[in-house]
């Protein structure tokens, strides 16, 4: 698959040194549900940018718009889309994110969740009262659906091996802990549905292979793990 980055993020932001699309006033109203899916959406926009820096020192990186499919999975796994209260989150998160938008400037940490939520709309996931949201919106996403298409013929084997890569990439400052574990719920579902005796006995070389991903200099795993710990 090819790699291309969404124009949502311009390169080299790295960290937290700008804008997110965390909100106060709905982290509030709505509780943990929206902090954890606002946490993940700012997280998965940070991997893009890591991600993006190891494609510029010539190691392939994870597929195009591999954070959208990922917030997408994500999102329909925390929230129930039959839930009144959950589809007022949804409605709240878009509206305030396109309220932070400006052309003037780069787009805040996590604004790659409108991508997500409208690509579920596409795919019949959510129901068509919230495409009124995207009414006029210049962020056309049909050719990112098509993109996606491939990563959801088999969407829980998708999300597992791209958490895996994910879960070990080197991000400063580290994975917040409601994404590490929604990651890791992620790669459990998929091993769960492989069953015990489906064991894979190298599942971290077959993820490598999957996404090209350098293999890790055995004599720094040791500090390498130390580092994600702190």
């Amino acid at each position: 698959m090819k790699k291309r980055s969404l124009k949502t993020l311009d390169e080299g932001s790295i960290g937290l040194g700008r804008a997110t699309i965390m909100d106060a006033a709905l982290a509030a109203r709505h509780g943990v549900r929206y902090v954890h899916l606002a946490a993940f959406a700012i997280d998965l926009d940070r991997l893009v940018e890591a991600d993006d820096e190891l494609d510029e020192g010539g190691d392939a990186g994870l597929p195009f718009g591999f954070e959208v499919f990922m917030m997408e999975v994500g999102l329909l796994s925390l929230l129930d889309v039959e839930e009144e209260d959950d589809l007022s989150l949804l409605e709240d998160v878009a509206v305030s994110i396109f309220e932070t938008l400006d052309p003037e400037e780069e787009p805040p940490l996590g604004a790659s969740l409108l991508f997500a939520i409208h690509d579920a709309l596409v795919r019949g996931e959510l129901p068509d009262r919230l495409s009124s949201l995207f009414i006029g919106w210049e962020g056309d996403s049909s050719e990112l659906t098509k993109e996606l298409e491939p990563l959801f013929i088999d969407p829980d084997l998708e999300a597992a091996a791209i958490a895996r890569v994910c879960l070990e990439m080197e991000i400063h400052p580290p994975l917040a802990p409601p994404t590490r574990e929604i990651l890791a719920a992620m790669v459990d579902l998929e091993q769960a549905e492989l069953g015990d005796g489906a064991e894979d006995p190298s599942p971290r070389d077959a993820e490598r292979d999957r996404f090209d991903v350098p293999e890790e200099d055995p004599e720094g795993a040791g500090e390498e793990e130390e580092a994600r710990s702190r």
